[in-house]
């Protein structure tokens, strides 16, 4: 198969239109002979008009000049361009003429154009009848009694003919855009009753392909449609218990891994090697909020942070490994492929710690909750780690490890990072550092430091991805708190 072969295939043309599509370029293609045909008829009845009127009026010139060009001196001559002149003037569609004599002489009058009937060397022997050449020039012989004098050609305009070829052409395209318009309307009500099922049918897939499992087909008729639309219903009832198993092993367990165990067509996971930034983020004191504040409390302080850190790091293309206790890790360049990994990893950590200071700031009664910040980047193994009935698909390695020891190194609000990892960020930030640290696993001492933003643009963008974060944060709080208040209430 060519590849316009392919491409057109792939291009989707619904039947409705294929059908109104059909009938049109019918009805066009007869429309358009019928209008050629009525046209040549219509150009032939023109033609034998003009030739009628060129009769009498060319007869008429040649009956006032064969006198003098019988006589054929200058004087008569001078007489002949004085009525050839005359009649020009006095009839406005005539745009030339050429009167030839006897002896060969060829007066030319006005425009003739550069195709003539008559020439010097041409002395119109064959012009014994009447002529309407293609150039409307209308050729007559001049007698006297029964000798031949000369021949007279005149060049009509035809400005009169293309004025009615396009009155008749724009009437014809009204008529035929008219025709071509009711006769789509019926064919496209026509093939609409036919195909609307199936269109259903489809716009229900469609639905189904982006994730509404709610959708059902209304069953009509007893056919081979409403057939396929029952099993459609069957499938689809199939597909939303899928999706909630689905859903309620994203809660648990890394949703792209998720979607992979649910994908029929997925191999199964490589441990491989590959470049990753990870990120840690490690509440400030909190044995001592966990101890003086019950334990619904704390678990809904973490899990509010939590769900900003969430929406923050997938903002900028990383995912949550894991929660720790009172810490969460996120993964970047891992499962998807980012060339700026390193960059979105900072980010989001910078983001997060201004996600503390917004929280807080949006309670100002409750304790104050801070996070440190951590982000290490390097060659890690990604791979199933774990027991054969207990699987955890995640990474592990020396990136991993000094990233969780950069959490210690730093306090409240500040992102720790190495000077290495500082180097692969890119502009707008600057390093702040805290000198050579030894951290435990890693024989060789790290150049540590704060990352701070020096950049208006980065702020900028950061400020966004909070605000964006904690809007989706504070929204998903008040619908929660909306059902448990109406589930309250009509338990009551």
């Amino acid at each position: 198969m060519s590849i316009w072969q392919a491409n057109l295939s792939s291009v989707r043309f619904p039947i409705r239109w294929r059908w109104m599509a059909l009938v049109s370029t019918t009805v066009a293609l007869a429309v358009l002979i019928v209008s050629l045909i009525l046209l040549n008829m219509e150009r032939d009845a023109w033609l034998k008009s003009q030739q009628a009127q060129a009769r009498v009026m060319v007869e008429r010139l040649g009956d006032e000049v064969k006198s003098y060009m019988l006589a054929g001196r200058k004087l008569d001559k001078t007489q002949v361009d004085i009525i050839v002149t005359g009649f020009r003037e006095k009839v406005p569609t005539v745009l030339g003429i050429q009167v030839q004599y006897a002896d060969g002489e060829l007066h030319n009058y006005a425009e003739v154009g550069e195709t003539v009937p008559l020439s010097k060397d041409n002395k119109a022997e064959s012009a014994k009848h009447l002529l309407l050449s293609d150039d409307l020039w209308y050729v007559q012989p001049v007698s006297y009694a029964s000798a031949r004098v000369g021949s007279i050609a005149v060049r009509f305009s035809g400005d009169e003919w293309r004025s009615l070829a396009n009155r008749f052409i724009a009437s014809t395209l009204m008529v035929a855009v008219i025709v071509i318009l009711l006769s789509s309307i019926a064919a496209y009500w026509v093939a609409t009753r036919m195909s609307r099922p199936l269109e259903a049918l489809a716009m229900a897939a469609r639905h189904v392909a982006d994730g509404d499992f709610s959708t059902r087909i209304h069953i009509r008729g007893n056919d081979e449609i409403s057939d396929a639309g029952e099993q459609f219903n069957h499938m689809v009832s199939e597909l939303a218990h899928k999706e909630k198993l689905r859903d309620a092993f994203g809660r648990y367990l890394n949703p792209e891994l998720v979607n992979d165990m649910f994908d029929e067509n997925a191999s199964a996971p490589v441990s491989r090697r590959q470049p990753v930034a990870v990120l840690f983020a490690d509440m400030v004191g909190f044995t001592a909020f966990s101890e003086s504040n019950p334990s619904e409390e704390v678990v809904r302080v973490l899990n509010r942070h939590f769900e900003m850190f969430h929406r923050i790091i997938d903002y900028y293309g990383g995912h949550v490994d894991k929660y720790i206790g009172d810490a969460v890790m996120a993964v970047f360049n891992h499962p998807h492929e980012d060339e700026a990994h390193v960059r979105h990893a900072a980010m989001a950590g910078l983001a997060i710690t201004l996600a503390c200071t917004q929280l807080n700031k949006a309670n100002p009664d409750a304790p104050e909750i801070v996070f440190r910040v951590g982000i290490n980047h390097g060659e890690a193994i990604v791979g199933n780690i774990g027991a054969a009935e207990r699987l955890e698909y995640t990474v592990i390695g020396d990136a991993v490890n000094v990233a969780s020891r950069m959490t210690g190194l730093g306090e409240g609000g500040e992102v720790v990072l190495s000077q290495n990892t500082f180097r692969e960020i890119g502009k707008g930030f600057s390093f702040d550092d805290i000198g050579r640290k030894t951290i435990k696993g890693i024989q060789k001492t790290i150049n540590c430091g704060r990352l701070v933003a020096d950049d208006a643009r980065v702020a900028v963008n950061l400020q966004h991805a909070v605000s964006l974060a904690f809007d989706l944060t504070v929204k998903k709080e008040e619908k929660h708190m909306e059902e448990s208040s109406l589930a309250t209430t009509e338990a009551a």
